[in-house]
């Protein structure tokens, strides 16, 4: 993007500027009519003014618009400090002398804070660059200190006359004149390579030969300044002048380029982007609008800080948010999205048909995995207990004759109930967690026993349980006491149960007195796998039974 006409005008006008106080110096001086310092000075503040004014309202980043406002007061500075140094000052007076030495501020000080500006190229304006380039300054101090403190080393200018007569001429260049120009000629080489790679816009990196241009000019400047008569290389602009022109020119052509961001145009570039957008004062005049915005009262945008404001039936979505000095609204076209909610809603009713028939059979088809997922668990359960199954099944079927031993079968078969009972709760409680509670073993037995004294012998049993334990041992536990009752069963007197279960095993005792049959642990080796033993003792008539099986153990055979 092109600069704006202000600007081109603006920019012509103080080149004008700069140019008429050359000529006011040939001129002025050849007829020798009266001191041209003053006008000269008046002729750079003006172009100076002006470029500030432009500064201000072309610059995006604050820090940035800062530091380069300084330039401009710096260059402000250099001038004023020159005109009072041949108006004001008495000619090689010290004051004179300090004037000349101050000219070194301007030069030293200028181009550091235009690097700290391009620094800042391509980074957010809520982003600042690190405080650690600010050490910067140090250098930069100490070239100006040992400037100022010339007369005592004269490492920067050597007189070659007495020193009543020290002054801006008759003097040999030191080597802390050159470190100057050093450290202005590292900066600006800088500046550009650092806005070469930084630049948003590669089309605009081709450019960088224009800001390039101010810095080869003041190169052959110097070099005449410092190489060649001096009368005639600074007899048009002299190196205040010129370099006051100079700095001036590499940044505004860094700006023109577009290598440094500026807002230059961006009316223009409002006005041609492809959004309906515009921006309101306070007083309901719109500043800015883009070529798709709508008309909008006053009123609408006020409205539509706060909710969304439909225009033309509702086509149009007006929305706006709070600035400074107005508002800034967009506008967003709504005709397709309302097309679109049209037609879905025609095609709403039919969606929903075929969502709900979907919602039907993902049921029925969750509903069939149940069900085949429960059977399989039933199957499981029955199949577990079968045994017991078809003994309850084969007293129902076939019950003794006489009323005594009627009873005592009936009895029999609700021992055997309560186990098929228990035991399918456990089985079911294992499907659901691997690991199943101590008491639920506890509840168990103890139903159990509570069957075995309705057949009518004596049955008790002693617990202490807590934690929860794999279900594998649970039902291992269950189910060998079950098989110690059915054993010993009829014909037992008396059965003594002893549990105690934790979180790190569990130990079953039981105690039979005159057993039915005696019960064989053979058959238990294998089941027992982890962690466990089993040990049967018979001693007179009475069968003890003792079960020990650890949490987490190794497989221990001992019988």
């Amino acid at each position: 993007m092109q600069s704006s006409k202000e600007t081109r005008i603006l920019n012509t006008v103080c080149v004008c500027l700069v140019l008429l106080a050359g000529g006011c110096r040939v001129v002025i001086r050849h007829f020798d009519i009266f001191s041209y310092n003053v006008l000269i000075c008046a002729l750079f503040a003006a172009a100076s003014f002006l470029w500030i004014s432009q500064l201000q309202k072309r610059l995006l980043q604050g820090s940035v618009r800062r530091n380069l406002i300084a330039v401009a007061l710096l260059i402000l500075f250099w001038m004023a400090l020159r005109t009072m140094k041949y108006e004001f000052l008495p000619e090689y007076h010290f004051t004179w002398r300090f004037a000349w030495y101050l000219y070194y501020l301007p030069m030293i000080f200028i181009p550091l804070l235009m690097f700290l500006s391009v620094l800042q190229i391509g980074r957010p304006q809520a982003r600042p660059i690190s405080k650690w380039w600010n050490l910067l300054y140090l250098p930069a101090a100490l070239l100006l200190l040992l400037v100022l403190t010339n007369d005592i080393h004269q490492l920067a200018f050597r007189f070659l006359r007495e020193p009543a007569f020290w002054g801006d001429t008759d003097f040999i260049r030191g080597p802390v004149y050159y470190l100057v120009y050093a450290w202005m000629s590292v900066l600006f080489l800088t500046i550009l390579v650092i806005a070469f790679m930084r630049c948003a816009v590669p089309a605009n990196r081709k450019r960088i030969w224009i800001p390039a241009v101010p810095l080869l000019i003041g190169a052959v400047y110097t070099l005449g300044v410092i190489l060649g008569p001096e009368q005639i290389v600074t007899g048009f602009l002299t190196v205040p002048e010129m370099g006051c022109f100079l700095f001036a020119s590499f940044i505004e052509s860094l700006i023109c380029v577009h290598l440094f961001p500026s807002n230059d145009r961006y009316g223009e570039f409002f006005r041609r982007s492809s959004i309906g957008a515009g921006i309101m004062d306070m007083h309901g005049q719109v500043c800015y609008e883009s070529a798709r915005s709508r008309k909008v009262s006053p009123e609408q945008v006020r409205t539509a800080l706060d909710e969304t404001v439909l225009l033309e039936d509702g086509n149009t979505a007006l929305r706006s948010h709070a600035i400074r000095g107005g508002y800034g609204y967009w506008l967003r076209d709504l005709s397709q999205i309302q097309t679109l909610n049209r037609e879905l809603a025609e095609l709403g009713d039919v969606v929903e048909e075929e969502n709900a028939m979907l919602r039907a059979e993902n049921k029925m088809a969750e509903d069939r995995v149940r069900i085949r997922q429960q059977n399989l668990l039933y199957d499981s359960v029955a199949k577990d207990v079968q045994n017991q199954l078809d003994r309850i099944l084969e007293v129902i079927e076939n019950p003794p004759e006489e009323e005594a031993c009627f009873e005592h079968a009936m009895k029999y078969a609700c021992i055997l109930n309560a186990y098929v009972k228990r035991r399918s709760n456990l089985l079911l409680l294992f499907h659901q967690e691997n690991r199943i509670s101590c008491s639920e073993l506890r509840l168990a037995i103890a139903e159990s026993l509570e069957y075995v004294r309705l057949y009518g012998t004596m049955a008790t049993g002693g617990y202490r349980t807590e934690g929860r334990l794999p279900g594998q041992q649970i039902l291992l536990a269950y189910e060998l006491f079950e098989a110690v009752l059915e054993t010993s069963i009829p014909g037992a007197d008396a059965v003594l149960v002893n549990l105690k279960a934790d979180q790190d095993g569990l130990t079953l005792r039981m105690t039979v007195n005159a057993p039915g049959n005696a019960f064989s642990p053979d058959p238990w080796k294998e089941k027992i796998a982890s962690g466990g033993s089993l040990q049967v003792e018979s001693e007179q008539e009475t069968m003890y039974i003792t079960l020990i099986l650890t949490a987490g153990g190794e497989k221990d055979d001992t019988i």
